[in-house]
């Protein structure tokens, strides 16, 4: 009887030991998430001085990265008229590279959040 105790005390301290170390995935969730909204918004600013490059000779007034994101993401990705012949490809694969950058960084921190949503709900459980 009293070794039955001790079996079922053990294995409650194993349990309790398990789950306790169960949520680290949570905090390489909001790692993974950090570290891939920095390399994909880095890369993203090279498509922006991209596009503020060649909006530069076409007396373009280049929007902040917020809103050129959402009017891109919205309309579409559009050439103004005064962009050479010449660099209109190149400003269409910039602001194209430039939403899908925007993309990837949004889900990134939807990943940190939910990574550190995860890490401050651990113990209503």
């Amino acid at each position: 009887m009293a070794d039955d105790g001790l079996a079922t005390t053990t294995e409650l301290r194993a349990l309790e030991r398990a789950s306790m170390g169960s949520l680290r995935w949570a905090w390489w969730l909001a790692l993974a998430g950090l570290i891939a909204a920095l390399a994909l918004g880095a890369h993203a600013s090279t498509a922006y001085a991209t596009i503020a490059r060649l909006d530069g000779p076409a007396q373009i007034a280049t929007p902040n990265p917020v809103v050129l994101f959402q009017d891109t993401a919205t309309n579409g990705p559009r050439v103004g008229n005064g962009v050479e012949n010449a660099s209109r490809a190149a400003y269409t694969r910039a602001l194209e590279q430039f939403v899908l950058d925007g993309t990837g960084v949004t889900l990134a921190i939807a990943l940190v959040a939910a990574g550190l949503f995860v890490r401050a709900n651990d113990g209503w459980r």
